[in-house]
């Protein structure tokens, strides 16, 4: 579809974080923008005070998906629909 999508890619976790022993808070469902399905990322509260929160993207890659793919699920096809004519934006930070 032509619409506006959203897509989430949360990094693995640094050195730094493992040898402090650090335990992640994001739990992530895998989606990779088939038609109706979508994913899902929980971020728990790592005090337990607070219920987790969760949020629904069109797609969300998973710590272990390689950049290439990334690129091939959403950078090509927003390039090809601007080479089109589109409007096109990719924001990542």
């Amino acid at each position: 579809s032509d619409c506006v999508k959203v897509a989430i890619r949360c990094r693995p976790p640094s050195q730094k974080e493992i040898n402090n022993g650090e335990e992640s808070i994001v739990e992530m469902t895998e989606a990779f923008g088939e038609e109706g399905e979508q994913g899902q990322v929980v971020l728990s509260d790592p005090h337990g005070h607070d219920e987790p929160a969760k949020f629904a993207f069109d797609i969300v890659f998973g710590l272990s998906v390689a950049q290439v793919q990334i690129y091939e699920s959403v950078g090509k096809p927003a390039l090809h629909k601007t080479f089109e004519g589109y409007n096109g934006t990719i924001f990542a930070y």
